[in-house]
Protein backbone atom coordinates (compact mmCIF):
# COMPACT_ATOMS: atom_id res chain seq x y z
CA UNK A 1 0.00 0.00 0.00
CA UNK A 2 1.09 3.33 -0.89
CA UNK A 3 2.65 5.16 2.06
CA UNK A 4 -0.05 7.17 3.59
CA UNK A 5 1.00 10.20 5.23
CA UNK A 6 -0.98 13.29 6.87
CA UNK A 7 -0.02 16.27 5.46
CA UNK A 8 2.10 18.63 8.26
CA UNK A 9 0.93 22.25 8.11
CA UNK A 10 3.68 23.85 10.04
CA UNK A 11 3.31 27.46 12.20
CA UNK A 12 -0.41 28.31 11.98
CA UNK A 13 -0.22 32.28 12.61
CA UNK A 14 -3.59 33.95 13.80
CA UNK A 15 -3.86 37.15 11.63
CA UNK A 16 -4.87 40.41 14.38
CA UNK A 17 -7.99 41.90 14.43
CA UNK A 18 -8.35 44.94 11.58
CA UNK A 19 -10.90 46.92 11.33
CA UNK A 20 -10.31 48.15 7.55
CA UNK A 21 -13.65 46.66 5.83
CA UNK A 22 -15.28 45.45 8.74
CA UNK A 23 -18.63 47.14 8.97
CA UNK A 24 -20.04 45.32 12.05
CA UNK A 25 -19.68 44.87 15.86
CA UNK A 26 -19.40 41.00 17.43
CA UNK A 27 -22.45 42.08 19.00
CA UNK A 28 -24.87 42.57 15.16
CA UNK A 29 -21.96 41.40 12.26
CA UNK A 30 -20.63 37.74 11.32
CA UNK A 31 -17.00 36.90 11.90
CA UNK A 32 -14.59 35.83 9.44
CA UNK A 33 -11.07 35.30 9.10
CA UNK A 34 -8.16 32.91 7.62
CA UNK A 35 -5.80 31.46 9.62
CA UNK A 36 -2.35 31.53 7.73
CA UNK A 37 -0.18 28.40 7.01
CA UNK A 38 3.43 29.50 8.00
CA UNK A 39 6.08 28.21 5.32
CA UNK A 40 3.75 26.17 3.30
CA UNK A 41 2.26 29.06 1.77
CA UNK A 42 0.11 32.17 2.54
CA UNK A 43 -3.67 33.04 1.88
CA UNK A 44 -4.82 36.44 1.79
CA UNK A 45 -8.40 38.19 1.55
CA UNK A 46 -9.05 41.82 0.22
CA UNK A 47 -11.93 41.70 3.04
CA UNK A 48 -10.02 41.26 6.03
CA UNK A 49 -10.16 39.64 9.73
CA UNK A 50 -13.28 40.90 11.30
CA UNK A 51 -17.23 41.62 11.03
CA UNK A 52 -19.86 41.90 8.51
CA UNK A 53 -23.27 41.34 7.14
CA UNK A 54 -24.49 38.40 6.69
CA UNK A 55 -24.65 37.68 2.54
CA UNK A 56 -21.20 39.75 1.87
CA UNK A 57 -19.41 38.29 -1.09
CA UNK A 58 -16.02 37.02 0.42
CA UNK A 59 -13.05 36.41 -2.08
CA UNK A 60 -9.94 34.39 -0.38
CA UNK A 61 -6.84 33.26 -2.38
CA UNK A 62 -4.00 31.09 -1.60
CA UNK A 63 -0.33 31.14 -2.86
CA UNK A 64 1.39 28.13 -2.03
CA UNK A 65 6.09 28.44 -1.63
CA UNK A 66 8.11 27.08 -3.81
CA UNK A 67 7.73 23.41 -3.65
CA UNK A 68 4.31 22.88 -2.65
CA UNK A 69 0.98 23.45 -3.98
CA UNK A 70 -2.75 24.38 -3.05
CA UNK A 71 -5.00 21.36 -1.94
CA UNK A 72 -8.07 22.80 -0.15
CA UNK A 73 -9.50 25.08 2.27
CA UNK A 74 -10.82 24.33 5.25
CA UNK A 75 -13.36 25.51 7.88
CA UNK A 76 -13.13 25.01 11.89
CA UNK A 77 -9.27 23.89 11.69
CA UNK A 78 -6.67 22.07 9.00
CA UNK A 79 -7.84 19.11 7.70
CA UNK A 80 -5.13 17.22 9.80
CA UNK A 81 -6.98 18.56 12.65
CA UNK A 82 -10.28 17.46 11.33
CA UNK A 83 -11.10 20.64 9.71
CA UNK A 84 -14.57 20.10 7.34
CA UNK A 85 -13.34 20.64 3.82
CA UNK A 86 -14.55 23.56 1.95
CA UNK A 87 -13.36 24.21 -1.68
CA UNK A 88 -10.55 22.76 -3.91
CA UNK A 89 -9.73 26.44 -5.49
CA UNK A 90 -7.28 28.55 -4.39
CA UNK A 91 -9.05 31.39 -5.95
CA UNK A 92 -12.77 31.35 -3.77
CA UNK A 93 -15.70 32.99 -3.74
CA UNK A 94 -18.19 32.72 -1.35
CA UNK A 95 -21.34 34.37 0.66
CA UNK A 96 -20.84 34.61 4.41
CA UNK A 97 -23.93 33.71 6.35
CA UNK A 98 -22.33 32.14 9.70
CA UNK A 99 -19.10 32.37 11.26
CA UNK A 100 -16.17 31.22 9.18
CA UNK A 101 -12.77 30.74 10.15
CA UNK A 102 -11.19 29.55 6.93
CA UNK A 103 -7.66 27.41 6.46
CA UNK A 104 -5.17 26.85 3.44
CA UNK A 105 -4.22 23.59 3.27
CA UNK A 106 -0.75 22.62 1.27
CA UNK A 107 1.04 19.92 0.21
CA UNK A 108 4.01 18.82 -1.07
CA UNK A 109 4.34 20.24 -5.18
CA UNK A 110 5.01 16.69 -6.61
CA UNK A 111 2.54 14.32 -4.79
CA UNK A 112 -1.24 14.68 -4.93
CA UNK A 113 -3.96 13.36 -2.30
CA UNK A 114 -7.16 10.72 -2.64
CA UNK A 115 -9.31 11.74 0.16
CA UNK A 116 -11.37 8.80 1.24
CA UNK A 117 -14.79 8.73 3.37
CA UNK A 118 -15.79 5.51 5.29
CA UNK A 119 -19.58 6.83 4.65
CA UNK A 120 -20.84 4.38 7.01
CA UNK A 121 -17.96 2.64 8.57
CA UNK A 122 -15.10 3.46 10.07
CA UNK A 123 -11.01 3.89 9.56
CA UNK A 124 -8.91 1.36 11.46
CA UNK A 125 -5.95 3.53 11.13
CA UNK A 126 -3.90 6.17 13.40
CA UNK A 127 -3.52 8.23 10.73
CA UNK A 128 -7.38 8.68 10.14
CA UNK A 129 -8.78 12.12 11.33
CA UNK A 130 -12.68 13.00 11.68
CA UNK A 131 -13.48 9.95 9.50
CA UNK A 132 -11.37 10.47 6.53
CA UNK A 133 -8.21 9.22 5.23
CA UNK A 134 -5.71 10.79 3.65
CA UNK A 135 -3.67 8.98 0.40
CA UNK A 136 -0.44 10.82 -0.86
CA UNK A 137 1.07 9.70 -3.99
CA UNK A 138 4.00 10.80 -6.23
CA UNK A 139 3.49 12.39 -9.23
CA UNK A 140 7.15 11.24 -10.17
CA UNK A 141 5.47 7.92 -10.62
CA UNK A 142 1.75 7.78 -10.98
CA UNK A 143 -0.12 9.06 -14.20
CA UNK A 144 -3.05 7.39 -12.15
CA UNK A 145 -2.74 6.33 -8.86
CA UNK A 146 -4.48 3.03 -7.28
CA UNK A 147 -7.62 2.79 -5.07
CA UNK A 148 -6.53 1.30 -1.83
CA UNK A 149 -6.82 -2.36 -1.68
CA UNK A 150 -8.54 -3.88 1.05
CA UNK A 151 -6.54 -4.46 3.56
CA UNK A 152 -8.71 -3.65 6.66
CA UNK A 153 -8.17 -0.40 6.77
CA UNK A 154 -11.96 0.69 6.19
CA UNK A 155 -14.45 -1.85 8.34
CA UNK A 156 -17.89 -1.65 8.83
CA UNK A 157 -19.57 -4.96 10.57
CA UNK A 158 -22.31 -6.57 8.36
CA UNK A 159 -20.80 -5.38 5.13
CA UNK A 160 -18.63 -6.01 2.30
CA UNK A 161 -16.00 -3.20 0.87
CA UNK A 162 -16.80 -3.66 -2.76
CA UNK A 163 -15.11 -0.05 -4.03
CA UNK A 164 -14.85 3.93 -3.81
CA UNK A 165 -16.99 5.65 -5.66
CA UNK A 166 -16.53 9.42 -6.56
CA UNK A 167 -19.92 10.57 -5.43
CA UNK A 168 -21.42 9.93 -1.81
CA UNK A 169 -24.24 8.43 -2.76
CA UNK A 170 -22.88 6.20 -5.59
CA UNK A 171 -24.20 7.70 -8.44
CA UNK A 172 -20.58 8.70 -9.53
CA UNK A 173 -17.25 6.71 -10.83
CA UNK A 174 -17.26 3.45 -8.82
CA UNK A 175 -13.60 1.56 -8.37
CA UNK A 176 -13.41 -1.30 -6.78
CA UNK A 177 -10.29 -2.05 -4.48
CA UNK A 178 -7.07 -1.68 -5.76
CA UNK A 179 -8.36 -0.26 -9.32
CA UNK A 180 -7.01 2.24 -11.50
CA UNK A 181 -8.64 5.69 -10.29
CA UNK A 182 -8.73 7.05 -13.89
CA UNK A 183 -9.29 10.87 -12.27
CA UNK A 184 -7.71 13.91 -12.49
CA UNK A 185 -4.56 14.24 -10.72
CA UNK A 186 -3.97 17.92 -10.37
CA UNK A 187 -6.81 18.28 -7.59
CA UNK A 188 -8.25 16.35 -4.79
CA UNK A 189 -9.34 12.93 -5.92
CA UNK A 190 -12.52 12.41 -3.25
CA UNK A 191 -13.59 9.01 -2.95
CA UNK A 192 -16.48 7.40 -0.76
CA UNK A 193 -16.61 4.06 0.76
CA UNK A 194 -19.18 1.14 -1.14
CA UNK A 195 -20.46 -1.18 1.00
CA UNK A 196 -22.84 -4.16 0.10
CA UNK A 197 -24.49 -5.27 3.11
CA UNK A 198 -23.87 -9.04 3.64
CA UNK A 199 -26.79 -11.16 2.83
CA UNK A 200 -28.38 -13.07 6.68
CA UNK A 201 -26.54 -15.72 7.85
CA UNK A 202 -29.14 -17.72 8.51
CA UNK A 203 -29.35 -18.06 4.67
CA UNK A 204 -26.50 -20.10 4.59
CA UNK A 205 -25.45 -23.37 6.25
CA UNK A 206 -21.45 -23.67 7.71
CA UNK A 207 -19.42 -26.40 7.92
CA UNK A 208 -16.35 -26.14 10.04
CA UNK A 209 -12.82 -26.77 8.61
CA UNK A 210 -9.92 -27.07 11.22
CA UNK A 211 -7.40 -27.30 8.33
CA UNK A 212 -7.81 -23.62 7.62
CA UNK A 213 -9.48 -21.94 11.12
CA UNK A 214 -12.65 -21.10 9.03
CA UNK A 215 -16.42 -21.90 8.06
CA UNK A 216 -17.06 -23.14 4.53
CA UNK A 217 -20.20 -22.24 3.16
CA UNK A 218 -21.81 -26.01 2.78
CA UNK A 219 -25.07 -24.47 1.04
CA UNK A 220 -27.08 -21.23 0.42
CA UNK A 221 -31.11 -21.17 0.82
CA UNK A 222 -31.95 -17.62 0.44
CA UNK A 223 -34.36 -16.33 -2.53
CA UNK A 224 -32.45 -12.58 -2.66
CA UNK A 225 -30.60 -12.42 -6.58
CA UNK A 226 -27.90 -10.18 -4.99
CA UNK A 227 -25.96 -12.40 -2.46
CA UNK A 228 -23.19 -11.02 -0.34
CA UNK A 229 -21.19 -14.19 1.64
CA UNK A 230 -20.24 -12.72 5.11
CA UNK A 231 -16.80 -12.67 5.87
CA UNK A 232 -17.44 -13.98 9.40
CA UNK A 233 -19.84 -16.42 11.62
CA UNK A 234 -19.69 -17.21 14.93
CA UNK A 235 -16.23 -15.71 15.42
CA UNK A 236 -13.92 -17.24 12.95
CA UNK A 237 -14.11 -16.22 9.45
CA UNK A 238 -15.53 -17.73 6.21
CA UNK A 239 -12.75 -19.35 4.56
CA UNK A 240 -14.38 -21.05 1.24
CA UNK A 241 -17.46 -22.12 -0.59
CA UNK A 242 -17.90 -25.69 -0.96
CA UNK A 243 -19.26 -28.04 -4.26
CA UNK A 244 -22.87 -27.65 -5.04
CA UNK A 245 -23.64 -24.56 -2.58
CA UNK A 246 -25.09 -22.21 -5.35
CA UNK A 247 -25.03 -24.83 -7.74
CA UNK A 248 -28.28 -24.92 -9.76
CA UNK A 249 -29.77 -21.94 -8.44
CA UNK A 250 -31.87 -19.76 -10.72
CA UNK A 251 -32.15 -16.89 -9.05
CA UNK A 252 -29.00 -15.22 -7.85
CA UNK A 253 -27.75 -12.78 -10.39
CA UNK A 254 -24.70 -11.17 -8.38
CA UNK A 255 -22.10 -12.90 -5.75
CA UNK A 256 -19.79 -10.70 -3.87
CA UNK A 257 -17.15 -13.21 -2.39
CA UNK A 258 -15.61 -11.47 0.72
CA UNK A 259 -11.68 -10.94 1.17
CA UNK A 260 -11.55 -13.74 3.47
CA UNK A 261 -12.35 -16.56 1.04
CA UNK A 262 -9.28 -19.16 0.36
CA UNK A 263 -11.25 -20.92 -2.35
CA UNK A 264 -13.98 -21.25 -4.44
CA UNK A 265 -14.24 -25.03 -4.89
CA UNK A 266 -15.58 -26.60 -8.28
CA UNK A 267 -18.95 -26.56 -9.31
CA UNK A 268 -20.04 -24.48 -6.07
CA UNK A 269 -21.74 -22.08 -8.59
CA UNK A 270 -22.22 -23.81 -11.51
CA UNK A 271 -25.48 -24.33 -13.61
CA UNK A 272 -26.62 -20.80 -12.26
CA UNK A 273 -28.96 -19.63 -15.16
CA UNK A 274 -29.55 -15.63 -14.04
CA UNK A 275 -25.93 -15.59 -12.67
CA UNK A 276 -24.59 -12.42 -14.70
CA UNK A 277 -21.91 -10.46 -12.04
CA UNK A 278 -19.33 -11.67 -9.23
CA UNK A 279 -16.94 -9.77 -7.20
CA UNK A 280 -13.85 -11.87 -5.55
CA UNK A 281 -10.72 -10.34 -4.38
CA UNK A 282 -6.91 -11.74 -5.40
CA UNK A 283 -6.62 -13.25 -1.66
CA UNK A 284 -7.66 -16.46 -3.05
CA UNK A 285 -5.65 -19.70 -2.99
CA UNK A 286 -8.17 -21.50 -5.85
CA UNK A 287 -10.62 -20.57 -8.25
CA UNK A 288 -11.48 -22.56 -11.53
CA UNK A 289 -13.67 -22.68 -14.46
CA UNK A 290 -15.01 -25.30 -12.62
CA UNK A 291 -16.71 -23.34 -9.93
CA UNK A 292 -19.16 -21.30 -12.51
CA UNK A 293 -19.36 -24.36 -15.82
CA UNK A 294 -22.72 -23.67 -17.57
CA UNK A 295 -23.46 -20.21 -16.27
CA UNK A 296 -23.70 -18.42 -19.51
CA UNK A 297 -25.46 -15.26 -18.08
CA UNK A 298 -22.28 -14.33 -16.48
CA UNK A 299 -20.57 -11.49 -18.14
CA UNK A 300 -19.04 -8.90 -15.17
CA UNK A 301 -16.39 -10.01 -13.34
CA UNK A 302 -14.91 -7.74 -10.71
CA UNK A 303 -11.40 -8.62 -9.57
CA UNK A 304 -10.59 -6.83 -6.40
CA UNK A 305 -7.27 -6.48 -4.79
CA UNK A 306 -6.28 -7.39 -1.50
CA UNK A 307 -2.82 -6.89 -1.57
CA UNK A 308 -0.36 -4.77 -4.06
CA UNK A 309 0.82 -6.16 -7.33
CA UNK A 310 3.56 -8.20 -6.75
CA UNK A 311 5.25 -8.12 -10.50
CA UNK A 312 6.51 -4.93 -10.59
CA UNK A 313 9.06 -5.08 -14.30
CA UNK A 314 7.98 -3.21 -17.31
CA UNK A 315 8.21 -6.70 -18.99
CA UNK A 316 5.86 -8.21 -16.92
CA UNK A 317 3.15 -5.41 -16.68
CA UNK A 318 1.67 -3.34 -18.81
CA UNK A 319 -1.23 -1.32 -16.73
CA UNK A 320 1.25 1.57 -17.59
CA UNK A 321 -0.28 1.19 -21.49
CA UNK A 322 -3.94 1.84 -19.87
CA UNK A 323 -2.72 4.83 -17.91
CA UNK A 324 -1.33 6.15 -21.06
CA UNK A 325 -4.51 5.65 -23.47
CA UNK A 326 -6.61 7.65 -20.57
CA UNK A 327 -3.77 10.25 -20.31
CA UNK A 328 -4.07 10.91 -24.05
CA UNK A 329 -8.26 10.93 -24.11
CA UNK A 330 -7.54 14.78 -22.71
CA UNK A 331 -5.91 15.80 -25.65
CA UNK A 332 -7.75 17.09 -28.86
CA UNK A 333 -6.29 15.26 -31.45
CA UNK A 334 -7.36 11.82 -32.32
CA UNK A 335 -4.99 8.80 -31.13
CA UNK A 336 -3.71 5.99 -33.08
CA UNK A 337 -3.32 2.93 -30.81
CA UNK A 338 -0.98 0.32 -32.18
CA UNK A 339 -1.79 -2.99 -30.37
CA UNK A 340 0.40 -5.94 -30.68
CA UNK A 341 2.33 -8.05 -28.51
CA UNK A 342 6.43 -7.49 -27.04
CA UNK A 343 7.18 -7.25 -30.82
CA UNK A 344 5.17 -3.95 -31.18
CA UNK A 345 6.82 -3.21 -28.13
CA UNK A 346 10.19 -3.23 -29.45
CA UNK A 347 9.80 -2.32 -32.83
CA UNK A 348 7.66 1.17 -32.63
CA UNK A 349 8.88 4.04 -32.11
CA UNK A 350 5.38 6.10 -31.24
CA UNK A 351 6.78 9.68 -31.68
CA UNK A 352 8.69 8.99 -34.55
CA UNK A 353 6.05 7.30 -36.06
CA UNK A 354 3.44 10.35 -35.66
CA UNK A 355 6.08 13.10 -36.95
CA UNK A 356 5.91 11.44 -40.29
CA UNK A 357 2.34 10.87 -40.72
CA UNK A 358 0.68 12.45 -43.11
CA UNK A 359 -2.40 12.69 -40.69
CA UNK A 360 -2.49 14.54 -37.24
CA UNK A 361 -2.56 11.40 -34.74
CA UNK A 362 -0.99 11.01 -31.12
CA UNK A 363 0.50 7.75 -31.85
CA UNK A 364 0.96 5.38 -28.56
CA UNK A 365 2.61 2.47 -28.81
CA UNK A 366 0.22 -0.27 -26.84
CA UNK A 367 2.46 -2.94 -27.63
CA UNK A 368 2.13 -5.79 -24.22
CA UNK A 369 2.55 -9.42 -24.54
CA UNK A 370 1.81 -12.16 -27.01
CA UNK A 371 -0.23 -13.76 -24.71
CA UNK A 372 -2.66 -11.44 -24.16
CA UNK A 373 -6.03 -11.96 -26.23
CA UNK A 374 -6.47 -9.15 -29.06
CA UNK A 375 -9.81 -9.26 -28.44
CA UNK A 376 -9.43 -8.61 -24.94
CA UNK A 377 -7.18 -5.79 -25.87
CA UNK A 378 -9.22 -4.50 -28.32
CA UNK A 379 -12.04 -4.38 -26.01
CA UNK A 380 -10.18 -1.64 -22.61
CA UNK A 381 -8.83 -0.05 -26.08
CA UNK A 382 -12.07 0.93 -26.93
CA UNK A 383 -12.89 2.06 -23.73
CA UNK A 384 -11.08 4.70 -24.04
CA UNK A 385 -11.23 5.43 -28.05
CA UNK A 386 -13.87 7.38 -29.96
CA UNK A 387 -15.13 8.19 -33.35
CA UNK A 388 -12.11 9.36 -35.37
CA UNK A 389 -9.53 7.32 -33.80
CA UNK A 390 -7.76 4.78 -35.45
CA UNK A 391 -6.35 1.20 -33.92
CA UNK A 392 -3.29 -0.29 -35.88
CA UNK A 393 -3.04 -4.33 -34.86
CA UNK A 394 0.56 -5.82 -35.69
CA UNK A 395 -0.49 -9.53 -35.53
CA UNK A 396 1.86 -11.89 -33.77
CA UNK A 397 1.50 -15.23 -34.89
CA UNK A 398 -0.41 -16.94 -32.30
CA UNK A 399 -3.73 -17.95 -31.28
CA UNK A 400 -3.86 -15.31 -28.84
CA UNK A 401 -3.23 -12.52 -31.31
CA UNK A 402 -4.87 -13.53 -33.94
CA UNK A 403 -8.90 -14.80 -32.60
CA UNK A 404 -7.85 -17.18 -30.18
CA UNK A 405 -10.27 -16.83 -26.97
CA UNK A 406 -8.15 -19.34 -24.74
CA UNK A 407 -6.69 -17.10 -21.68
CA UNK A 408 -3.08 -17.20 -20.79
CA UNK A 409 -2.03 -16.34 -16.49
CA UNK A 410 0.55 -13.65 -18.54
CA UNK A 411 -2.94 -11.64 -18.90
CA UNK A 412 -3.69 -11.21 -15.26
CA UNK A 413 0.54 -10.32 -14.49
CA UNK A 414 -0.29 -7.95 -17.43
CA UNK A 415 -2.90 -6.13 -15.70
CA UNK A 416 -2.05 -7.05 -11.87
CA UNK A 417 -2.14 -3.25 -10.75
CA UNK A 418 -5.00 -2.33 -13.32
CA UNK A 419 -7.71 -4.94 -12.70
CA UNK A 420 -10.13 -2.27 -14.27
CA UNK A 421 -9.61 -4.07 -17.44
CA UNK A 422 -11.56 -7.12 -16.99
CA UNK A 423 -14.80 -5.36 -15.60
CA UNK A 424 -14.52 -3.82 -19.14
CA UNK A 425 -15.08 -7.16 -21.31
CA UNK A 426 -17.66 -10.20 -21.16
CA UNK A 427 -16.28 -13.12 -19.73
CA UNK A 428 -18.29 -15.39 -21.21
CA UNK A 429 -16.76 -15.00 -24.55
CA UNK A 430 -13.39 -16.51 -23.00
CA UNK A 431 -12.12 -19.93 -22.20
CA UNK A 432 -10.06 -20.81 -18.97
CA UNK A 433 -10.29 -17.23 -17.48
CA UNK A 434 -10.69 -18.54 -13.79
CA UNK A 435 -8.22 -21.54 -14.43
CA UNK A 436 -5.50 -18.99 -15.41
CA UNK A 437 -6.72 -16.60 -12.29
CA UNK A 438 -5.77 -19.38 -10.25
CA UNK A 439 -2.25 -19.94 -12.19
CA UNK A 440 -1.50 -16.35 -12.15
CA UNK A 441 -2.12 -16.50 -7.87
CA UNK A 442 0.17 -19.78 -7.65
CA UNK A 443 3.15 -18.16 -9.91
CA UNK A 444 3.11 -14.66 -7.42
CA UNK A 445 3.13 -16.27 -4.46
CA UNK A 446 6.73 -16.38 -4.55
CA UNK A 447 7.62 -12.94 -5.00
CA UNK A 448 7.53 -10.47 -2.10
CA UNK A 449 4.96 -8.47 -1.47
CA UNK A 450 5.61 -4.53 -2.65
CA UNK A 451 4.33 -0.96 -1.65
CA UNK A 452 2.02 0.36 -4.98
CA UNK A 453 5.67 2.92 -4.48
CA UNK A 454 7.50 0.26 -5.47
CA UNK A 455 5.31 -1.57 -7.86
CA UNK A 456 5.04 1.77 -9.83
CA UNK A 457 8.83 3.28 -9.33
CA UNK A 458 9.56 0.67 -11.91
CA UNK A 459 6.87 1.69 -14.89
CA UNK A 460 6.72 5.55 -14.03
CA UNK A 461 6.59 7.29 -17.38
CA UNK A 462 10.43 8.04 -17.07
CA UNK A 463 11.27 4.33 -16.73
CA UNK A 464 11.03 2.03 -19.87
CA UNK A 465 8.52 3.31 -21.38
CA UNK A 466 7.55 7.14 -21.99
CA UNK A 467 4.48 9.06 -22.19
CA UNK A 468 3.45 7.06 -25.29
CA UNK A 469 4.63 3.92 -25.18
CA UNK A 470 8.01 3.91 -26.75
CA UNK A 471 10.17 1.82 -25.21
CA UNK A 472 13.61 3.98 -23.67
CA UNK A 473 15.91 1.34 -22.83
CA UNK A 474 18.71 0.24 -25.57
CA UNK A 475 18.50 -3.32 -26.99
CA UNK A 476 21.70 -4.46 -28.62
CA UNK A 477 21.43 -7.04 -31.88
CA UNK A 478 22.66 -10.23 -31.13
CA UNK A 479 24.96 -10.26 -34.46
CA UNK A 480 24.86 -13.55 -34.65
CA UNK A 481 23.72 -15.07 -38.02
CA UNK A 482 22.63 -18.26 -36.59
CA UNK A 483 20.21 -16.47 -34.04
CA UNK A 484 17.18 -19.00 -33.12
CA UNK A 485 15.01 -19.12 -30.54
CA UNK A 486 13.45 -22.59 -31.57
CA UNK A 487 10.09 -21.13 -32.19
CA UNK A 488 8.91 -23.40 -35.74
CA UNK A 489 6.96 -21.16 -37.76
CA UNK A 490 5.10 -21.86 -40.81
CA UNK A 491 2.91 -20.10 -43.43
CA UNK A 492 0.59 -21.22 -45.16
CA UNK A 493 -3.07 -21.03 -46.24
CA UNK A 494 -6.18 -21.78 -43.63
CA UNK A 495 -3.47 -20.98 -41.19
CA UNK A 496 -6.44 -19.70 -38.71
CA UNK A 497 -9.55 -21.50 -37.67
CA UNK A 498 -13.11 -20.76 -38.78
CA UNK A 499 -14.20 -19.39 -35.59
CA UNK A 500 -10.77 -17.62 -35.55
CA UNK A 501 -11.53 -15.48 -38.48
CA UNK A 502 -14.93 -15.12 -36.84
CA UNK A 503 -13.91 -13.79 -33.62
CA UNK A 504 -11.52 -11.44 -35.52
CA UNK A 505 -14.48 -9.77 -38.09
CA UNK A 506 -16.26 -9.05 -34.51
CA UNK A 507 -13.65 -7.46 -33.27
CA UNK A 508 -13.46 -5.01 -36.51
CA UNK A 509 -17.13 -4.72 -36.44
CA UNK A 510 -17.18 -3.40 -33.26
CA UNK A 511 -14.65 -0.55 -34.23
CA UNK A 512 -16.31 -0.02 -37.13
CA UNK A 513 -19.96 0.71 -34.78
CA UNK A 514 -17.73 3.07 -32.79
CA UNK A 515 -16.61 5.20 -35.95
CA UNK A 516 -12.79 3.81 -35.33
CA UNK A 517 -10.57 3.25 -38.74
CA UNK A 518 -8.32 0.07 -38.34
CA UNK A 519 -5.83 -1.59 -40.32
CA UNK A 520 -3.61 -4.61 -39.97
CA UNK A 521 0.44 -4.87 -40.53
CA UNK A 522 2.64 -7.73 -39.34
CA UNK A 523 5.43 -7.96 -36.98
CA UNK A 524 9.45 -8.51 -37.44
CA UNK A 525 10.39 -12.07 -37.14
CA UNK A 526 13.65 -13.51 -37.40
CA UNK A 527 14.73 -15.17 -40.76
CA UNK A 528 15.68 -18.39 -38.52
CA UNK A 529 12.58 -19.13 -36.60
CA UNK A 530 11.12 -20.22 -40.49
CA UNK A 531 10.64 -23.82 -40.95
CA UNK A 532 13.71 -24.51 -43.48
CA UNK A 533 10.80 -25.55 -46.47
CA UNK A 534 9.14 -22.45 -45.89
CA UNK A 535 8.12 -21.50 -49.93
CA UNK A 536 7.35 -17.90 -50.34
CA UNK A 537 4.53 -19.26 -52.49
CA UNK A 538 3.11 -19.87 -49.04
CA UNK A 539 3.69 -17.33 -47.46
CA UNK A 540 2.08 -15.32 -49.99
CA UNK A 541 -1.45 -18.11 -49.86
CA UNK A 542 -1.30 -17.14 -46.50
CA UNK A 543 -1.20 -13.42 -46.88
CA UNK A 544 -4.11 -14.14 -49.60
CA UNK A 545 -6.09 -16.18 -47.38
CA UNK A 546 -5.91 -13.37 -44.84
CA UNK A 547 -6.58 -10.61 -46.80
CA UNK A 548 -10.20 -12.86 -48.36
CA UNK A 549 -11.57 -14.21 -44.73
CA UNK A 550 -10.31 -10.69 -42.86
CA UNK A 551 -12.74 -7.71 -42.99
CA UNK A 552 -9.51 -5.49 -42.20
CA UNK A 553 -7.48 -3.67 -44.80
CA UNK A 554 -3.36 -5.54 -44.30
CA UNK A 555 -0.91 -2.56 -44.87
CA UNK A 556 2.16 -4.12 -45.18
CA UNK A 557 3.67 -7.18 -47.44
CA UNK A 558 4.40 -10.02 -44.99
CA UNK A 559 8.01 -10.76 -46.91
CA UNK A 560 9.13 -7.20 -46.34
CA UNK A 561 8.69 -7.77 -42.26
CA UNK A 562 11.12 -11.07 -42.41
CA UNK A 563 14.43 -9.70 -40.63
CA UNK A 564 18.38 -11.38 -41.12
CA UNK A 565 18.48 -12.61 -37.12
CA UNK A 566 21.24 -10.56 -36.68
CA UNK A 567 19.40 -7.32 -36.03
CA UNK A 568 17.34 -9.08 -33.04
CA UNK A 569 18.06 -8.56 -29.34
CA UNK A 570 17.21 -11.65 -27.30
CA UNK A 571 13.67 -13.22 -29.11
CA UNK A 572 12.79 -14.00 -32.85
CA UNK A 573 10.43 -11.06 -32.23
CA UNK A 574 12.11 -8.60 -30.39
CA UNK A 575 14.14 -6.29 -32.79
CA UNK A 576 17.11 -4.01 -31.57
CA UNK A 577 17.08 -0.94 -31.08
CA UNK A 578 18.58 0.05 -34.04
CA UNK A 579 16.33 -1.89 -36.26
CA UNK A 580 13.14 0.16 -35.04
CA UNK A 581 14.09 3.17 -36.58
CA UNK A 582 13.90 1.75 -40.04
CA UNK A 583 11.14 -0.65 -39.31
CA UNK A 584 8.92 2.55 -37.83
CA UNK A 585 9.55 4.26 -40.93
CA UNK A 586 8.45 1.78 -43.56
CA UNK A 587 5.22 1.54 -41.45
CA UNK A 588 4.81 5.04 -41.50
CA UNK A 589 4.98 4.87 -45.45
CA UNK A 590 2.64 2.18 -45.46
CA UNK A 591 0.17 4.04 -43.50
CA UNK A 592 0.50 7.31 -45.34
CA UNK A 593 -0.40 4.82 -48.43
CA UNK A 594 -3.44 3.88 -46.71
CA UNK A 595 -4.56 7.31 -45.59
CA UNK A 596 -4.43 8.23 -49.78
CA UNK A 597 -6.83 5.45 -50.02
CA UNK A 598 -8.86 6.91 -47.74
CA UNK A 599 -9.01 11.04 -48.81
Amino acid sequence: MKKTILILLLVLTALTLCACGATRTPADGVAFGIVNAGRDGNAYSSSTHGYYDAGTEIEVHAQPADGKAFYAWSSGGTLEDGGILVSYDPDYTFILTQETWLYPNFRDGDSALVLYHANGGEIVSDEAEGGDLWNEFSLAYYLYPNALADTGVFLRDGYTLVGYNTEPDGSGETYAPGWKLFEDTDAVIELWCVWREQSPADDFSFGYSAIYGGWIVDAYYGSDPEVSIPGAWNGDPVIGVAADAFAGNGSVESIVFPSTLKFIADGSCSDMTSLREVTFFDSLDYIADAAFQGDTALDTVNICAATAPHYSNWFNNHSKKVELMRYWTDDERPMLVILGGSSTAYAVDAQQLQSLLGREYVVLNCGTNGANLFNMTCRWAEHFMDEGDFLLQIIEYSAWQMGGIQCAWETFRSFEGCYNVFSWVPMSDYLYFYDCFKEFLDARKALPELTYEDHYASLAPTGYYDDQGTLTITTYPNGSPDFWQGRSIYFCDYWLYDYMVDNLNADYASLADMGIDYAMSYTPLNRNSLYPEQTDGEMEDFERYLAENLDITIISDLQDNIYDPTVFYDDDYHLASPARAEYTERLAGELNAYFETLD
